[in-house]
């Protein structure tokens, strides 16, 4: 209902108005702002990116990933040389360099339904979207008629206290020339101050109203701010038209964002279904690597330097089949190998790695199980929400249609009391100048003349309001014709 109340009241007051950059405002420059500043569309905007980039990264999810790092460091004691994996007694500098890629095969089609999942819960992240802005559309529409009654009201004031100066006038006039007594002018003067008060009240209320509506633009409160008033004259042929509630139900169905966002959530949650179902099923991967490394012990055992001497140690003894003996001993001293370098080292031990891997899910505490009956209640709480969405829009238009029979009644109505209250009114001034009534008399008639007025004004704006919600479900456009 208040997403038709939306547009119906940008229908009401935007009419031929065109949003200016200066000057009064517009309902729909007032709206546009509105949907442009509000922190409350803001917040709403940026969950709509943050649904925009979970969507890209469930398209990015389909490409391979890479790594890479290094790692550097000393090893102190007995440790294992990482270039010839050698134990040594001393301290060794270390540097490694790795490189990995992997790609997925197959995830039990995983990253196609997390994309299909991402885009369908972005579609529906700007149908919510979609549901904010009618809702500050709304609250903007609500300030802009208040401004606008509040402001007829006021010019009727004025005219009421015009009206009441002029009779005070000629009472004054018809005292000095003796036709009337002095105390009849008592009851117009008490009537002009009651007037001037509510001028004044009305005015604090069109100046309440209008900082209100600053706040919820979020204008600065010293910022010019005065709106536009159009002309609003419906006929009767308009105002009093039928309509079958069925046909707009129908109509309506298919316009309204909370249905659109309920269908795309039960869309959303029926492709969840299929995603918990593939983390049972296998994980087929490709991945491949590089890597290399560093040692600060590293020697160049290709070019040593130096003249090599061979020189007998002692015998070693040793025993072979059961009988002791000695084994010639030879050493070669004298070479000297020199420090490998470091391009030279990461050169000679650079690796390569490929291959593929397959993980098969068998047991994991039944959490794959219990994530698809999960997904199911999601399942049925979404279609729940489907219903509930239809319940409540056809619920809001009868209550559309009800208030238009309602609206209808209460114009006419109103418009008998106006009507009666004008003609009580032109007799009872009639009569005051007759000398026929006092001025109690008239002013009694008047204020009741003033209250008959105003509520035709209230009862014309809510019949307008009323039809215009119709027509919204109709999808008729937005104009009076």
């Amino acid at each position: 209902m208040r997403y038709a109340t939306l547009l119906l009241l940008c229908l009401v007051f935007c009419l031929s108005l065109s949003g200016q950059d200066t000057g009064p405002w517009t309902l729909e420059r007032a709206v546009n702002y509105a949907l442009t500043n509000n922190l409350q569309v803001k917040r709403q905007d940026n969950f709509v990116e943050l649904a925009r980039l979970q969507a890209q990264q469930a398209r990015n999810n389909r490409l391979p990933t890479a790594n890479g790092g290094t790692n550097i460091g000393a090893q102190l004691g007995r440790t294992i040389d990482p270039t010839t994996n050698a134990f040594e007694q001393q301290t060794i500098g270390f540097q490694g360099y790795q490189l990995q890629a992997n790609v997925v095969l197959y995830n039990g089609g995983q990253i196609k339904n997390s994309l299909r999942q991402a885009e369908i819960d972005l579609a529906a992240a700007k149908m919510d979207a979609k549901v904010n802005s009618n809702s500050i559309g709304l609250q903007v529409a609500n300030g802009y008629l208040n401004i606008i009654l509040l402001q007829e009201q006021l010019a009727n004031a004025r005219a009421q206290l015009t009206l009441t100066e002029g009779q005070l006038a000629n009472t004054d006039a018809l005292i000095q020339a003796g036709a009337l007594p002095a105390a009849q002018r008592f009851d117009l003067q008490a009537q002009a101050a009651a007037n001037q008060r509510t001028i004044v009240d009305l005015e604090n209320q069109v100046e309440m109203a209008t900082l209100s509506l600053k706040i919820l633009l979020e204008l600065d409160y010293d910022t010019p701010f005065t709106v536009a008033t159009p002309a609003l004259n419906p006929t009767e042929a308009q105002l009093f038209q039928d309509y079958d509630i069925e046909e707009v139900y129908l109509s309506a169905r298919g316009t309204q964002p909370t249905v659109a966002a309920a269908e795309l959530r039960r869309e959303s949650a029926a492709v969840a279904i299929e995603l918990a179902k593939g983390g049972m099923r296998p994980t087929v991967s490709l991945f491949g690597s590089l890597s290399t490394n560093f040692s600060s012990i590293a020697k160049d055992f290709s070019n040593p330097t130096g003249e090599p001497v061979t020189v007998q140690g002692p015998d070693i003894p040793v025993i072979i089949n059961g009988q002791p003996g000695t084994i010639a001993n030879f050493q070669t001293t004298g070479l000297v190998f020199p420090n490998l370098g470091y391009f030279d080292q990461l050169n000679q031990n650079f690796g390569q790695s490929v291959g593929m891997s397959l993980n098969v899910p068998i047991y994991n505490q039944n959490r794959n199980k219990n994530n698809v009956q999960r997904a199911e209640v999601q399942r049925l709480n979404a279609e729940l929400d489907i219903e509930q969405a239809n319940n409540q829009l056809r619920n809001d238009v009868q209550l559309a249609l009800t208030n238009l029979r309602a609206a209808r009644q209460t114009y006419r109505a109103a418009e008998a009391s106006q009507d009666a209250a004008q003609a009580a009114y032109d007799n009872a001034q009639r009569l005051f100048r007759a000398g026929a009534a006092n001025s109690l008399d008239l002013v009694t008639a008047t204020n009741r003349l003033e209250q008959a007025q105003t509520e035709f004004l209230r009862s014309k704006y809510q019949l307008i309001f009323n039809r215009q919600v119709i027509r919204f479900y109709l999808g008729q456009g937005f104009t009076l014709d």
